[in-house]
């Protein structure tokens, strides 16, 4: 298995979510991008397979999450499957999936995507972490504009 650092940076951040794609369609809103970039920190992973099976490279991708240490605030955090064309994780893996990911995190929220819309010949894991240290329960927004606004006191 293979671990890159997609990017460190925050305007790197948010370009590189708001060109998630699948078929031509985006996977997350402007919404959810600005949600997701307005964070106290975050990751942004990309994990290959080598020459292990399917099954062995879930294992390792679970074990590298159990191994690093927990964050203390809230989550949100997205797990990309690359499969290959025409495939869908099984239900053993994906079960196998939902009680490791989710246990690494406290406080959180995931989803998972299965992307296979193309020549695949190795599967590919990217991970996206926004890390925020207290969770804002209600943010108001202007209808007109899809801004956030900030009432004068």
């Amino acid at each position: 298995m293979i671990t890159t650092t997609l990017t460190t940076k925050k305007p790197e951040f948010r370009e590189m979510l708001s060109k998630l794609n699948a078929q031509q369609k985006r996977l997350l809103s402007p919404d959810e991008v600005d949600y997701l970039t307005d964070c106290d920190s975050f990751e942004y992973l990309e994990f290959k397979q080598e020459d292990e099976n399917d099954d062995e490279f879930l294992k390792l991708f679970s074990t590298w999450l159990h191994e690093r240490p927990k964050h203390q605030g809230h989550v949100d955090y997205y797990v990309l499957f690359y499969l290959r064309m025409g495939e869908a994780l099984t239900r053993e893996q994906f079960e196998y999936m939902e009680r490791n990911v989710a246990e690494c995190f406290d406080t959180s929220h995931g989803w998972i995507y299965e992307i296979n819309n193309r020549i695949r010949f190795k599967m590919r894991v990217r991970l996206i972490c926004s890390y925020k240290n207290k969770i804002r329960r209600l943010t108001r927004k202007d209808w007109r504009e899809g801004v956030e606004t900030v009432e004068n006191k």
